[in-house]
């Protein structure tokens, strides 16, 4: 792999397929991964609502921002990011400095179909079931970030994981 600084890091919104792909891009290249909304979860015994709910939605973003920065401190790891993560400078400065970063971009109305889908409503921002312009709008505010951020994009419309996944090793063995 000649195309790896240090990490690799898959961002982009929710429902987006990060927390799917890591753990098969993984295994295809023996790099091992940290899905950050699970270790979250795992460390405070709570869902991601739980948090907003307890903690507020800003200082949710400050603990997954200071754990994310802290971890990424370690040996080499893939990184399935939350879809918030980008929000923070810190963040997308550390994103761009310490590793490479693709971009999962996912068309609004399949997001959306997801987040239909989703019974359990683990998305807190969406405590009721999602509008199109919900998330439509949370792309618009988000977008710039993950572009600014990200060395590869990968359009994941009609396309399998295992795809998605040969895409970015053949991206990180130019």
């Amino acid at each position: 792999m000649k195309n790896i600084q240090k990490h690799i890091f898959i961002i982009g919104m929710m429902c987006s397929g990060k927390s799917s792909l890591t753990p098969i891009l993984s295994k295809k290249i023996n790099i091992p991964f940290v899905d950050l909304d699970k270790d979250l979860i795992s460390i405070l015994g709570i869902d991601i609502p739980e948090m907003f709910d307890t903690l507020s939605e800003k200082k949710f973003r400050l603990l997954e921002s200071n754990y994310f920065l802290e971890h990424i401190k370690n040996s080499q790891y893939i990184y399935a990011t939350g879809g918030g993560l980008v929000l923070s400078q810190k963040n997308r400065l550390a994103l761009s400095k310490y590793g490479t970063t693709i971009l999962l971009d996912t068309p609004i109305n399949t997001i959306y179909e997801r987040l239909v889908k989703d019974k359990k409503r683990s998305r807190p921002l969406f405590k009721k079931s999602p509008t199109k312009n919900q998330v439509t709008k949370i792309w618009m505010e988000r977008k710039k970030y993950y572009q600014e951020c990200a060395n590869l994009v990968i359009k994941t419309e009609n396309k399998s994981l295992d795809i998605i996944a040969e895409e970015i090793i053949n991206y990180l063995n130019q």
